[in-house]
Order: C-alpha cells, then structure tokens, then sequence
C-alpha cells in the first residue's frame, strides 16, 4: 500500500473545488440560518415560512463547519475534507429530524388528531430539508472521487515498490 493509504492524492483544482463547495454550502446553511433567527426573533417579516430559531442556530453552525474547512482545503491540506465530512453529516441529522417532525405531523393530520387538522406540508418544509439535497448530490460525487481508484501515477508506484 502506498503512503496515502490507498487514496489518489488531490490535486489543487480538487482542493479549489471543495474549498469552492465548502464555501457555498456554508454560506448557505448561514444565510438561511440567520434568516430563520431573525423571523424567529421578529426583527424581519413575520408572516415567513421559517421562524424556528432554534433550527436556525444549528442551521448556523453547520455553516460554521462548512466555513471552517475553507482554509486548510485553499492551503491544500487534507484535513480540510473533514470539515466536508463533518458538515454533511451534520446537515444529514438535521435533515432527519426534520422528515421525522415531518412525518409525525403527517400522521397526525392523516389520523385526524384535534391539533393536526389544518396541518400542511407547506409548514414543515424547512431550510434543513432543503439545503440538505444538494449539498447530498454534491458531496456523494466527491466522496467516491477522494475514494476512488488509485490514479494512473498511483497504480506506477505500486509497480516501483
């Protein structure tokens, strides 16, 4: 086995390229996190969809593991992909929880609860959901590269040793 363990090394568009999505997705997550506080607090429009505060302030630090992993990855340092790694898993456990509240309450209104009868789907769809699917397309492509078969000069040095 080689020194990186199996793993191609990145190249540094690769670095530029997940520094480029860390960044996007942070800013992102943050935006969308600061809004929903901000409604939640009732400092912008209150008659928005998203006013969970809460949800908002881990919406916020998702974007600051994203926003963190910008730096080593523009210095091409490895460990820049475990603020990727952290930051998707994170945004996949507030994306979960949210498909559960989700889908208690459609249980509820399905069963015709008192509290559930004016339910609509409209009211559950978050920014945790939303956010969380293309940073899911983005991330898996990545993750199978950094993975992937050894490279050309990979699989060379293997011969040399």
């Amino acid at each position: 086995m080689d020194k990186s363990g199996g793993f191609h090394s990145s190249t540094s568009s690769e670095f530029k390229t997940a520094a480029i999505y860390a960044a996007l997705a942070g800013a992102s997550y943050g935006i969308l996190g600061v809004l929903q506080i901000l409604v939640g607090i009732g400092m912008v429009n209150p008659n928005s969809i998203i006013y969970d505060p809460i949800g908002g302030i881990m919406l916020v630090v998702v974007a600051l593991v994203f926003i963190s992993g910008v730096r080593p990855l523009l210095g091409e340092d490895q460990e820049g992909y475990a603020y990727l790694a952290v930051g998707s898993i994170l945004g996949g456990i507030l994306f979960t929880l949210q498909l559960i509240i989700l889908g208690t309450n459609a249980l509820g209104w399905w069963l015709q609860l008192e509290d559930w009868s004016e339910w609509i789907l409209l009211s559950d769809l978050t920014p945790a959901l939303l956010l969380f699917i293309p940073v899911l397309m983005i991330s898996i492509p990545m993750h199978r590269e950094k993975q992937g078969a050894k490279t050309q000069t990979d699989n060379e040095k293997e011969d040399v040793d």
